[in-house]
């Protein structure tokens, strides 16, 4: 064992490093009880700002291209061309969030249905009816004071109704700031998303300029860096997402020609879905997958009392299978070939990204986290690959020497 681990000034060094951290926790964790509010106030300005600006900063990698090409090729004025590109980008969210609640909804409906029809409607009716008909009639033979003599008698108070109504008060509260902070988000990610295309490069040379001059130069490679593997990132699944459409659609369109009332526009809804869905790592391609199999489930229900609806069964297995065969394909040649080693990420940093910058800025943070890791991994890259600077001692030592020969 090296001895040089254990003598005093390391030691000493060592028991300074573990102080300084541990005070630094404690004064942390008082400071946060003592400004616990404030401190809440302050996150959540920060982001109501930084969500909105991170959202524009990795789409506008995706409108950008768009509005370069509407300004090149059909000669639009710039700011035209990024307006343009903007509302298009909008409206293709919007249908999609549309296309996917309306199916949500749609089908979440035909199965509660269906599961209504297996019990006996008329046994439901009945207990529907009887529970309506006892609320009312206790209602119509008790007054307003009967009943909060009553709710006193059995343990309720004026002071236990106002502190239920502050709680529903403040409940209200908060989902009506939810709401209004969905709304600026929805509000601000535009402007900043036009700034962000027509004024990227003035605006990230503005920000280099604030370091100092000694570092800035790194500020500008971490900047061209970052760019790259972002660009790439967005290339590769936009790319990927065309691949696992084109699959889906070809197969479950075939399937569709097989089983009743799947008609081949249900296939390529199911293959959009499919294939937009796979922008969230690991759990989007199994969120795509839920869309075929609840419909199919849903008819499967529908035709069980009647003529059995085993057909359904079997399109669930052949979905299933159809998938597992994607999956495999995907993580064996479609993702390590398109998407490359400059975005290549071990699983379990992608796992640890989901999870932290999903529990940091909610489900934008899920969504982006893996160009947020490839960005800090193509910083960590960076640092890792600089060389020390040594200077020439040497030669300077040198130069002395035949100076002093020179004047002997």
């Amino acid at each position: 064992m090296n001895k040089s681990w254990f003598n005093k000034d390391k030691l000493l060094l060592i028991l300074l490093f573990v102080s300084v951290i541990t005070v630094s926790l404690v004064g942390l964790y008082y400071l946060k009880l003592l400004t616990s509010n404030a401190l809440t106030n302050i996150f959540q300005a920060i982001n109501a700002v930084l969500v909105p600006f991170v959202i524009a900063f990795f789409l506008s990698f995706i409108i950008g291209p768009m509005s370069t090409w509407l300004h090149t090729k059909l000669r639009i004025n710039h700011s035209l061309a990024i307006a343009i590109s903007i509302l298009t980008g909008i409206i293709f969210i919007l249908l999609i969030i549309g296309v996917a609640l309306y199916f949500i909804v749609t089908q979440l409906s035909a199965i509660l249905n269906n599961l209504l029809a297996l019990i006996d409607n008329v046994s439901i009716e009945t207990v529907i009816s009887d529970f309506i008909n006892t609320i009312s009639t206790y209602f119509a033979q008790s007054d307003i004071a009967d009943l909060i003599a009553e709710m006193t008698q059995n343990g309720a108070s004026v002071e236990k109704i106002l502190i239920l109504l502050g709680s529903v008060i403040v409940a209200l509260s908060g989902f009506a700031s939810s709401v209004v902070s969905v709304i600026m988000i929805f509000v601000l990610t535009p402007v900043f998303m036009y700034y962000l295309i027509k004024e990227k490069a003035l605006i990230f040379t503005t920000i280099s300029k604030v370091a100092p001059k000694s570092i800035r130069h790194h500020v500008v490679e971490l900047g061209k860096k970052s760019d790259i593997v972002i660009r790439n990132y967005f290339k590769g699944q936009g790319i990927m997402m065309l691949i696992i459409f084109s699959y889906f659609a070809i197969t479950l369109g075939v399937l569709s020609f097989f089983i009743p009332d799947f008609a081949f526009y249900y296939a390529l809804v199911f293959a959009l879905l499919m294939g937009l869905f796979n922008f969230i790592p690991y759990l989007g391609a199994w969120l795509g997958l839920s869309a075929p199999i609840v419909f199919l489930l849903t008819k499967h229900l529908e035709l069980q009392q009647t003529t059995g609806g085993d057909i359904y069964v079997i399109g669930i297995i052949i979905v299933l299978v159809i998938h597992l065969i994607e999956q495999a394909l995907e993580g064996s040649i479609i993702q390590p070939n398109v998407l490359g080693k400059q975005v290549h990420i071990h699983p379990l940093a992608i796992l640890s990204a989901l999870i932290f910058f999903g529990g940091v800025f909610g489900l934008v943070g899920v969504l982006l986290a893996v160009p947020l890791a490839g960005t800090i991994k193509a910083v960590l890259e960076y640092f890792g690959g600089l060389t020390p600077r040594v200077e020439p001692k040497k030669k300077k030592s040198k130069q002395k020497i035949e100076s002093n020969e020179s004047t002997q």
